[in-house]
C-alpha cells in the first residue's frame, strides 16, 4: 500500500482495490460472503455519517468504553470465531456484489461530506459512545483494510499487540 492519508486511502485507493473482489472470492476466515462484507462496510460507514437524535448515555457504559479503548489502541481488528453460521447472516440488499461495490464510493464520500459540513458535531452511537471525526476515520480506515485483507485483496494487516508486551 502506498503512503497516503486515511482520506485518500478510503476515497481513492479502496474503491480501486475493491473492484478486484468478485462473488466467488474466498475469505481467509469468517462467515461473510464478499457481498455481505461490502454491504457490511456500507452500513457501518453510513451509521457514522448522520447525526444522532436522542439521549446520549453519559458517562459511557462498559461496552462504549471498550470500543473507545479499542480505537485509542489503533483500531486493530482481529477475527474472533463464534457459534454463528451462514444462516445468521443478514439478507442481502443488493442484487450482486458488483452492484454493492458500486455504492461504496458514494457511502464513503457521504461520510466525508457529512464531517466536512459538521466539523463541530460530536458523533455518537449506542455501541461506541461519543467519538471524534478522527477516531471514526481511523476506525473506518482500519475496518476497511481488515476486510480487504480478509479477502486477500491486500498483503498484510497489523497484528494486535499482546497484553504482555
Amino acid at each position: 500500500m502506498t503512503d497516503t492519508t486515511k482520506r485518500d486511502f478510503l476515497l481513492i485507493e479502496f474503491p480501486k482495490i475493491i473492484k478486484n473482489l468478485n462473488s466467488d472470492t474466498e475469505g481467509k476466515f469468517g462467515l461473510m460472503t464478499p457481498q455481505h462484507m461490502v454491504e457490511h462496510l456500507i452500513m457501518t460507514i453510513k451509521i457514522t455519517a448522520k447525526k444522532h437524535e436522542g439521549e446520549r448515555e453519559t458517562p459511557a457504559n462498559k461496552r462504549q468504553l471498550g470500543f473507545q479503548r479499542f480505537i485509542q489502541n489503533g483500531a486493530i481488528l482481529e477475527h474472533r470465531p463464534s457459534d454463528k453460521t451462514k444462516a445468521d447472516l443478514p439478507p442481502l440488499k443488493y442484487t450482486s456484489v458488483e452492484e454493492a461495490i458500486s455504492f461504496l464510493p458514494e457511502a464513503i464520500q457521504r461520510f466525508y461530506n457529512f464531517w466536512d459540513d459538521n466539523q463541530d458535531y460530536k458523533p455518537y452511537a449506542a455501541w461506541m459512545g461519543a467519538l471524534s471525526f478522527e477516531e471514526l476515520e481511523l476506525f473506518h480506515f482500519m475496518h476497511f483494510r481488515y476486510h480487504l485483507w480478509q479477502f486477500d485483496l491486500i498483503d498484510s494487516y497489523p497484528k494486535k499487540k499482546s497484553q504482555d508486551s
